[in-house]
Formats: structure tokens, C-alpha cells, sequence
């Protein structure tokens, strides 16, 4: 008898004995206490042994991990829904579970959930990170058991809602696997997690300075082993069909949109700009350390990602959060323009930003808009009472700290701006260069 009917049959068994007769509670000591799982592992460790699946078995490796194997894969919902009397097929869950046990150890990585909408089958390298839209396929793929799907709970990466959603990925080989759930789960308490994650969100939020980037969720996930969420959550609403009658549930995207047919130029200035952010980063001085520019960018970075994540939909700030946004804008146009020198540098951040167009009219509107948010900076450092900060003032600072003109080029439409991507918004990386005193 081959390994694949060998576990077939000792699965049969142990669910045949859970619903002849049912445990009192449906936890792994219940469920992994019946003599007919013992089969079960002895099957499990010729097709996984210790050596090659580590994973599977207690730290010490002296025996399965009956919570790897029973609840993290699901097998403990399966006996559930069988002993209530659903025909879970077995001969399906068997060819799962012989896959799961075979399989190379997962690879923990980060996933991180954003709300904008990128065209199916978006997927490009932004240095570590991956970008990537998820097909329903390719979520259910991440489950253990995945044809076994409608017998167990909605996964956290649940494929019905989150499909064609937008994920950031960043491999983690420095963590290990996750052994099962803790009976009390303390969430990431970091208040600022996009911070971890700075260059390819300023990356995102600079093809669109109009348009927020956010990030919504961050997942631990193990390919094919496990998936958890760790901090934050997705946005799900009701979905509608045609005629207006509720149909599901569906993740909504926001204000950030790249249409299909901007996806080449898409692709093209993302990695253009990510190449651009790694040469800055890596800029050192003769002893080894970070250059003043690569400082400088690290501290910009920060501001401006900073203030996106307070900002909604492109344009809304919670009015008492105003002028502490502006403060960072003020600051990230200041550590690219003004940070090689003492000195004015009001006047070396409105000349040198301003330098960055070549109309004379985007010049002049640039140089007027920092000297105006420099003013509301020094009024509100200094406890000065003046105006608040109205939602159009903040949205000028914002697309000329993200290097947006301030008056866009006439001659071009809306839609002929945003296919000609790197022209409108590369020059915040370029803006470096100014203050690169020390290269």
C-alpha cells in the first residue's frame, strides 16, 4: 500500500472516530488524544521526516507538532464539519495533505494590504519588496489544505474579498515559522509601522502625489503553512451588482488608480525611481558612513510618508492634525534642498525647488508656496496665532514637497500628465543632488 492510500485510510479512521464519538471540546489535546491519530503521525513522518520538515515537529524534534498539523492546517475545522454530518470528501483532503507534508519549507515573508487599485496581474521588484495584485488563485494557494476551503473559516487573506488586491512583499528569511496560534495574541503595538517600509510607499505616493497611498493591513504570511494578520485591517464593504442588490463583499480601493493602459509607464517609473532612491541610499563618504545626501533622503522619506498616512483620499487632514503635516512637508523640502549648509534656508529651499521647472510660472508658484509654509512653520514653532490650515493650502504643500509642479503644464491633459509619469514627479529624487555637499 502506497503512502498516499496509507494516510487516506488513517485519515478515514480518525474522522470516522471523531463522529462516532465527538469530543466534548474540538481542541488539539482532544483531538490529537484519540489512538486513531497515532496512524495518522506515523504516515506524516515517512512523508515529512525531521530532517526535511522541520517545521512539523516540536523545537526539540522529538515528536509532530499535533498543533501544526491539526490546527494551523485546518484538519481540527475538517473533523468538525464531518462529525456534524458534511461529506467532507477524503480522498481530496488526502492528495492536500500529502502535498503539505511534501512540500519545502515555507518562506515567512511580510505582506503588506494597500488601497489603491493596480491593474491585474500588476507585479514588479522595488528593490526588497515585491508589488504585486493577488489573484483568488494564488490566495487560496497560500492555504494548506486549499480544495478543503469551503469547510473551513474565511482565511484572514480571504480570496472572495481580497482578489486583485494590491499587496507590498518583503521576504523575512531571519524569522521562523510560526508553531501554531497563542492563546493571547498581543498585536504590533508600533503606531508608525509604515516607517519599516519607507521606499517603496514614497515610491507609490510619487507617480500620484494627488492621490493617498495607505497601507492597510500587515500579514505574516508562510506560503502554502500559514497566513495571520499582525496589525491594521482590511477596508471590506458591501458589493452590488448592476441592478443595485448586494452581492458579497469586496475590498474598496480609494483615490489611487493606474489604469491598464498606464501600467507599462507604471512599471517603468517605479523601477526607474526605486533605482534612483537605492543610488542615494547607498552613497557613502570615505570612511564608510551614510553621506549628508543619503541622511538627508532617510529624514525626507520619513516626513513625507509620514503626512501621506495622515492624509485621506488626497486632500483630507483631521483639523488638528493641520499643521503638524505641514511641519513635515516643510522639513522633507528642507532636508533635500537646504541640508548642505547654514545659512537661509527658507531662501535655499524656495531657490533650489523652485530651479527644478522650467516654466517661469511653475517657478514662481513653487517659491511662493514654501515662503507661505515656512511663514505658517515659524507662526506655529512659536505658538503665534494665525489661520488654520485650509485642506487647499496643505494639498499645494503637498504636490510641490513631492516634486508635483504647482501649475501643470497647460499644454497637457490630465490623462497625457499621468502617462508621462517620470516628467511630473521624478524630480524629488533629482532634488538631492543640491545638498549632496559631501560626494
Amino acid at each position: 500500500m502506497g503512502e498516499h492510500e496509507m494516510l487516506r485510510d488513517a485519515l478515514q479512521s480518525w474522522l470516522e472516530d471523531l463522529r462516532q464519538q465527538p469530543p466534548q471540546t474540538w481542541t488539539v489535546p482532544e483531538l490529537s488524544g484519540r489512538p486513531s491519530w497515532e496512524a495518522v503521525r506515523t504516515v506524516v513522518t515517512a512523508l515529512a521526516p525531521p530532517s526535511r520538515r522541520v517545521d512539523l515537529y516540536l523545537k526539540d524534534g522529538s515528536a509532530l507538532d499535533d498543533v501544526v498539523l491539526i490546527e494551523m492546517t485546518g484538519l481540527g475545522q475538517l473533523a468538525e464539519a464531518a462529525a456534524s454530518g458534511l461529506a467532507v470528501p477524503v480522498e481530496n483532503l488526502t492528495v492536500d495533505f500529502v502535498a503539505f507534508c511534501k512540500a519545502r519549507p515555507a518562506e515567512p515573508q511580510t505582506w503588506i494590504l494597500l488601497d489603491i487599485d493596480l491593474p491585474a496581474g500588476t507585479d514588479l521588484t522595488l528593490g526588497e519588496y515585491r508589488l504585486k495584485t493577488a489573484s483568488s488563485d494564488e490566495l487560496i494557494g497560500l492555504m494548506p489544505l486549499p480544495s478543503m476551503r469551503r469547510f473551513l473559516r474565511a482565511p484572514q487573506l480571504d480570496p472572495d474579498t481580497l482578489n486583485e488586491s494590491a499587496f507590498l512583499r518583503k521576504p523575512r528569511p531571519d524569522q521562523p515559522l510560526a508553531r501554531g496560534r497563542t492563546g493571547i495574541w498581543i498585536p504590533d503595538l508600533d503606531m508608525r509601522p509604515e516607517r519599516k517600509h519607507l521606499d517603496p510607499l514614497l515610491i507609490l505616493q510619487l507617480w500620484d502625489p494627488e492621490a493617498s497611498v495607505h497601507p492597510e493591513a500587515y500579514y505574516r504570511v508562510e506560503p502554502g503553512r500559514h497566513s495571520e494578520i499582525r496589525s491594521g485591517s482590511a477596508h471590506i464593504e458591501p458589493a452590488f451588482d448592476h441592478e443595485g442588490e448586494e452581492v458579497g463583499e469586496t475590498h474598496r480601493k480609494y483615490g489611487y488608480f493606474v489604469r491598464p493602459v498606464e501600467a507599462p509607464v507604471f512599471t517603468n517609473f517605479c523601477t526607474t525611481v526605486s533605482s534612483m532612491i537605492s543610488a542615494v541610499r547607498t552613497r557613502t563618504t570615505r570612511e564608510g558612513n551614510p553621506t549628508a545626501t543619503a541622511r538627508a533622503f532617510n529624514s525626507a522619506a520619513s516626513r513625507l510618508v509620514r503626512a501621506a498616512q495622515r492624509t485621506m483620499g488626497g486632500t483630507y487632514v483631521d483639523e488638528a492634525e493641520a499643521d503638524d503635516v505641514l511641519l513635515d512637508y516643510v522639513i522633507a523640502m528642507e532636508a533635500v534642498a537646504a541640508a548642505d549648509g547654514s545659512g537661509d534656508s527658507r531662501r535655499r529651499t524656495s531657490e533650489r525647488s523652485a530651479a527644478l521647472w522650467t516654466l517661469d510660472e511653475d517657478r514662481l508658484a513653487v517659491a511662493k508656496t514654501i515662503r507661505h509654509a515656512y511663514q505658517r512653520r515659524s507662526r506655529y514653532a512659536h505658538g503665534e496665532d494665525q489661520d488654520a490650515v485650509t485642506l487647499k493650502e496643505l494639498f499645494e504643500v503637498r504636490r510641490t514637497a513631492f516634486g508635483a509642479p504647482q501649475v501643470a503644464h497647460r499644454h497637457l491633459s490630465i490623462g497625457r500628465a499621468r502617462l508621462a509619469g517620470p516628467r511630473r514627479v521624478a524630480a524629488f529624487p533629482q532634488s538631492a543632488s543640491p545638498g549632496d555637499a559631501d560626494t
